[in-house]
């Protein structure tokens, strides 16, 4: 702070002893003599002087600053830019190992579901077989239980109609013929 005010002080300083020191305005105008330049001379190596004593530090010390910053701004930059790319190798190689991944998965499941599939298939084929042999057991079965009820309804018609035909055939005389032939076999214990 005490430096911008020896600068703005200087500036006002020089600029006054311009003002004061420069040569009054002539009505003519002639070639300007040797001695007339010596006084902007002298001003002006002043003006260097004072400058380069008081400004020019300062206008060094901010430029080196700046410069300060700057490297320091490109260093943060390049040190982000290293990081950003160290992710985004990371991020591409993670991307293609979820990818190598995602492909041995795909493959996994499919295989998997192969087997399920052909798993599925041995035992539906398994299981239609255990009901065809199930349905042609009760198919055997209920052909049996249905041929013996056939032969015992034919049994029992036959003899309800063999007795239909010997009631109607047979008379009194015979029915007692048979009793008699049944008792004396039973006599002699030979009853078949």
């Amino acid at each position: 702070m005490k430096r911008a005010v020896r600068i703005v002080t200087l500036a006002g300083l020089v600029s006054s002893t311009a003002l004061a020191l420069a040569p009054e305005e002539h009505a003519a105008h002639g070639a300007p003599a040797l001695s007339s330049l010596f006084l902007p001379l002298i001003n002006f190596a002043t003006f260097v002087a004072l400058f380069g004593y008081f400004a020019w530090p300062v206008i060094v010390s901010a430029l080196a600053e700046r410069r300060r910053l700057v490297e320091k701004d490109i260093a943060e930059a390049d040190r982000v830019h290293r990081e950003a790319s160290a992710l985004l190798d990371e991020i591409r190689a993670r991307r293609e190992r979820l990818a190598g991944d995602a492909e041995r998965l795909v493959r996994q499941i499919r295989t998997e579901a192969e087997h399920d599939r052909q798993r599925m298939v041995e035992e539906a084929r398994r299981g239609a077989e255990r009901i065809r042999a199930d349905a042609r057991l009760v198919t055997e079965q209920e052909a049996a239980r249905a041929a013996k009820r056939i032969r015992e309804e034919l049994a029992d018609q036959v003899v309800d109609r063999v007795v239909a035909v010997l009631r109607e055939r047979l008379t009194q005389a015979d029915g007692e013929r048979f009793v008699h032939e049944f008792a004396t076999a039973v006599e002699k214990g030979d009853v078949r």
